[in-house]
This record gives structure tokens, C-alpha cells and sequence, in this order.
């Protein structure tokens, strides 16, 4: 699930959120997308969050609401999904998602 805050930068989180689900819809991607607002990492705007059963859960920052953002939330919510405990590999990261990290936990047990 990609959670995007809807709060972020004046508007932006919710641009990013609604860009989000579209391309989700042109796709016909099956991918769980809610917004929250205010998810408490205002310097690092616009957030999102990424979460799933049993994987790891990410938190990323500094995000625009374009394209490249877009694209690399969901190629790495399709790498989160594949089987196993959710852990990114740095170096599978689409490049806009290299830098920005905000917290990384371990999946509930």
C-alpha cells in the first residue's frame, strides 16, 4: 500500500496522490493508494509511505508531484511486492528514491 500525504507542501502531497492514482488507473494496476493527511515529516515534503504485511515498511521524502515520481513509486511499490520481507535494495531503487529516505522499519512479527 502507498500511503501519500495529502497535506505536503501547499497542496503538492494531494497533486502527487491524485497522479498516483491515476497512472494506477491507466495501468489497471491492482495497487492499494490512500491519502493521510499530515504524516509528521513536514521538512522532508512531499512523504510517502510504503507498507505491507509481513515486509519492511518505507518512508520516503522530498517528492514531487511529476512524473518521475510517479513512475518511481510505482516501480518500487512492484519491487516491494515481490515475495519475500519487503527490503529495498539500494541499487534496484529508481534513482528518485536513492536520496530522500526518511525511515526504514522492520515488519511486524
Amino acid at each position: 500500500m502507498l500511503i501519500i500525504c495529502t497535506t505536503c507542501a501547499d497542496g503538492q502531497g494531494q497533486a502527487l496522490l491524485e497522479a498516483v492514482e491515476n497512472e494506477v488507473l491507466a495501468r489497471d494496476w491492482a495497487l492499494a493508494i490512500r491519502g493521510q493527511a499530515c504524516m509528521a515529516a513536514c521538512k522532508q515534503s512531499c512523504t510517502v509511505a510504503l507498507q505491507a504485511a509481513g515486509k519492511h515498511s518505507y518512508l520516503f521524502g522530498q517528492l514531487a508531484s511529476d512524473e518521475a515520481s510517479v513512475d518511481a513509486l510505482l516501480a518500487v511499490a512492484a519491487q516491494h511486492a515481490e515475495p519475500g520481507d519487503g527490503l529495498l535494495a539500494w541499487d534496484r531503487r529508481p534513482e528518485r528514491l536513492k536520496s530522500g529516505l526518511v525511515a526504514r522499519l522492520p515488519p511486524l512479527r
